[in-house]
């Protein structure tokens, strides 16, 4: 991993690979959770009109550039950030750079295009999404347990209804500049060859932005929602747990929950035959959070006997589900998808970013990630997990009626 710094003051992190392909992302820090109320999903509505058009290009051009080049190119919004990406045949590298860098710093946000065509194309994204049973439950879970401060990545409808170009400007010019831009590209290129090209087209401008710190008190109380459409029922449950700060605790109370994971399958689906599936997760995209979420989709007749279920698992999970033989089995799990991701120009992004976020940034992060793994012994994740996953945690149910 190599860190560099570009002549608009960019920094650019960079992973040479072996590939027939480049990836180029550009990660905006700025996410949903840096919205206030008026603003609730103007993240998301710049990621599309970030693509309406630049002063050489129309939307329309920018989407056919690419097109001739053979590129993939997408955008996404988190909690935390937005990212931008490109990714192309090497031969094509520069022209595909290019255009990315040109959609960034030029776009012109056509208040037609904006009336007309993203509008309605963000605020449908957002009913589809109120259209999905478990995304809501995703939600409303949180709304309930953090209260005001936490909405939709997606945004509000009444928000974006009112929403004017003007508006999407001013945020744009409040984030989009200095140290908030990061370049991070991975690929077949020398330092030599990509700084020149990054020189050439990067334009970010100057400029700090103090960002909005989320902070939430947690409402345990649990609550459960009626929808007449439901043919399962949906149960998830919520738990803050302390962000650890050494990178090795992190890796290990992960490894804890991917053993959660396997145990409560085994417990509600291979045992029991309640539910289809049964799965833990982290979820660490609120800057400065982190929580423990379960989730299982079971028939409405056998809610009573899935969640008891799930309730004695989460319960007995730290005596009943560390064994020394399951802890190799997810170690040897983690160590797959760490070469998995190595291999994939796609997911380097977020590996040097999270390297570059935890300053973890001298050497490679996925030698250091399995150095970290090899490392760990049964006893430390146990340790690490029985501390940070017993708790009190909130139990969210969308059922039908």
């Amino acid at each position: 991993m190599k860190i560099l710094t570009g002549k608009s003051g960019i920094t650019v992190l960079f992973r040479p690979m072996q590939t027939k392909l480049v990836d180029f992302q550009y990660y905006i820090q700025c996410g949903a959770a840096d919205e206030s109320p008026a603003e609730w999903g103007y993240c998301h509505a710049l990621e599309h009109m970030v693509f309406a058009g630049t002063e050489k290009r129309t939307w329309l051009q920018i989407n056919r550039d690419w097109e001739k080049l053979g590129t993939y190119y997408n955008a996404h919004t988190y909690h935390d950030k937005t990212t931008y990406e490109a990714t192309g045949l090497k031969e094509h590298w520069q022209e595909t750079y290019e255009i990315l860098a040109d959609m960034l710093y030029n776009c012109q946000f056509p208040e037609e295009r904006w009336e007309e065509i993203e509008k309605n194309a963000v605020i449908s994204e957002i009913r589809g999404d109120l259209d999905d049973e478990t995304t809501v439950l995703d939600e409303e879970l949180y709304n309930h347990a953090l209260g005001e401060r936490y909405h939709s990545i997606v945004g509000g409808v009444d928000v974006i209804q009112n929403a004017k170009v003007p508006d999407l400007t001013r945020f744009y010019d409040e984030y989009y500049h200095g140290n908030n831009v990061f370049l991070i590209v991975t690929g077949d290129l020398t330092e030599k060859q990509l700084m020149r090209a990054v020189n050439k087209y990067d334009r970010c401008r100057p400029g700090t932005t103090k960002r909005k710190k989320f902070r939430a008190h947690f409402n345990y109380g649990s609550f459960q929602r009626i929808d007449f459409e439901a043919a399962q029922t949906h149960v998830h449950t919520l738990m803050p747990l302390v962000m650890p700060r050494l990178y090795r605790t992190r890796i290990a109370l992960a490894l804890g929950v991917n053993c959660l994971s396997q145990y409560l399958f085994e417990e509600l689906r291979e045992k029991r035959g309640l539910c289809y599936g049964s799965h833990a997760s982290l979820y660490w995209d609120l800057p400065g959070n982190l929580f423990l979420q379960t989730k299982t989709d079971t028939d409405t007749l056998r809610l009573k006997k899935t969640k008891r279920a799930l309730h004695d698992a989460l319960h007995n999970f730290t005596q009943d589900g560390l064994s020394g033989e399951r802890i190799s089995n997810m170690k040897m799990s983690e160590i797959y998808s760490t070469f998995n991701s190595a291999e994939d120009i796609d997911t380097s992004a977020s590996w040097l970013w999270d390297a570059w976020e935890e300053d973890l940034t001298n050497g490679d992060p996925y030698k250091m990630h399995l150095r970290t793994i090899d490392r760990l012994t049964p006893e430390s994740i146990r340790s690490t997990t029985r501390l940070g996953v017993v708790g009190k945690y909130k139990v969210g149910t969308l059922r039908g009626a």
